[in-house]
């Protein structure tokens, strides 16, 4: 697919012949990058979907664009999920906007022992719209069909829950002797990654985690900020199973 400027239509916004780009989308591709028919764009749905489409109309506050040709690509295996511990700040963005560029597929923040903020659900619902934009805008950036899907509020029990059902956890503790590389043998379909909060795990938590299935793991001698770890640890596992490099 040729090179085109990228822009992002939720799944119902699409017809068979036609997409209708929202309204915050449409204001930049027609005030800032001055599209007019019949310019070509590539349009994502976040979900794999890719389509070339020219530029047809505006109607009110909505570019109309038709869909020239569509693809579907299926997303890398293994499927990647970040389980992040809750940080203060805009830590925790800095971290969905750079998981979103590398190709994660789910980021789920959860509270711990020594975790320095408490979200109420008010705050989780800002969280969540804000990471669901700040994830749309780095995949077009980076050219990802697929959007993470980054959630806020989740507790320690819900933490242990999801864990039990994934194939795969990865704990990063700065206790373990294991190393990240002798934990990966073989392959898999999906990984997940848990990731301490600022504060790190505590010791009875690591323990938790390792109980419901988790590998300790280091990823070497020196001690990673939380919004680093990640970022380290998914760019090796991208690496092992040659994603990357």
């Amino acid at each position: 697919m040729k090179a085109a400027p990228w822009f992002f239509a939720p799944p119902d916004a699409w017809g068979a012949a036609e997409v209708t780009l929202p309204a915050e989308e449409s204001r930049h591709a027609v005030r800032v990058m001055r599209i007019e028919p019949p310019d070509v764009i590539a349009v994502t749905d976040g979900r794999g979907t890719i389509a070339r489409c020219a530029a047809a109309r505006v109607e009110g506050d909505h570019l109309v664009a038709e869909v020239l040709e569509r693809e579907e690509r299926r997303r890398p295996r293994p499927e990647i999920a970040v389980y992040q511990g809750a940080s203060k700040g805009h830590k925790v963005d800095d971290v969905v906007e750079r998981l979103a560029e590398l190709g994660a597929a789910e980021l789920w923040a959860y509270e711990s022992q020594r975790s320095v903020v408490r979200w109420d659900r008010a705050k989780v619902d800002r969280l969540n719209q804000r990471w669901g934009a700040i994830s749309r805008s780095a995949a077009k950036q980076s050219r990802n069909p697929y959007a993470i899907e980054a959630r806020a509020g989740l507790s320690w029990t819900e933490l242990l829950r999801h864990l039990a059902r994934e194939p795969l956890v990865i704990v990063l503790w700065e206790e373990a002797m294991l190393p990240l590389r002798t934990a990966l043998s073989g392959q898999s379909d999906r990984v997940a990654l848990v990731v301490g909060p600022e504060g790190g795990l505590a010791a009875e938590e690591a323990e938790q985690l390792a109980d419901a299935g988790g590998q300790l793991v280091s990823l070497g001698p020196q001690i990673l900020r939380t919004e680093n770890a990640p970022v380290v640890a998914i760019s090796a596992l991208l690496y092992h199973y040659g994603l990357i490099g």
